[in-house]
């Protein structure tokens, strides 16, 4: 049985298509992924931006009364702790007072651990305060609190 030339040349085609076929279905959804990866990391945001932005939603959560106000003092203190940490590639996420005051200060280091400590030291103590009948004193307001964090981050070297 003597196969025409078309009809050979045909069925070659049908299999370097089917072959093409397969290779695109298994390496394009891979190629996808690479440059979706690429343009995420081009649009990625500091994590500078990122504290700034946690704040203002940490803050609108609050207004909206999402959150309590002790609350939203802690994740405020949480994202202050959050930014030195990666700032200073140093874990800060559980310090103490007396532990940030006594790290390793370089002349870059030291400005930001000092805000640090002074900004912690600001609202925990709020944090954990009695209520402003009971103790005579005005609360921080997390307006303020949020402030305080702000420059932290902002004034960080």
């Amino acid at each position: 049985m003597e196969q025409p030339g078309w009809l050979l040349g045909l069925t070659l085609i049908c299999i370097f298509l089917a072959v093409l076929t397969i290779a695109l279905a298994i390496f394009l959804p891979r190629f996808r992924q690479v440059q979706e990866k690429s343009r995420s990391s081009l649009v990625q945001v500091s994590p500078k931006e990122d504290c700034l932005a946690r704040i203002d939603q940490v803050v609108t959560d609050y207004k909206a009364g999402k959150s309590t106000r002790d609350q939203a003092l802690k994740d405020l203190a949480g994202i202050a702790r959050q930014f030195a940490s990666q700032a200073w590639s140093r874990d800060m996420s559980a310090k103490t007072l007396t532990e940030i005051k006594i790290q390793p200060r370089t002349s870059s280091t030291s400005q930001g651990l000092d805000l640090l400590r002074q900004t912690i030291d600001a609202l925990y103590p709020p944090e954990f305060a009695p209520p402003a009948e009971m103790s005579g004193s005005s609360p921080v307001s997390v307006d303020q609190a949020a402030e305080w964090v702000r420059a932290l981050i902002e004034r960080w070297r």
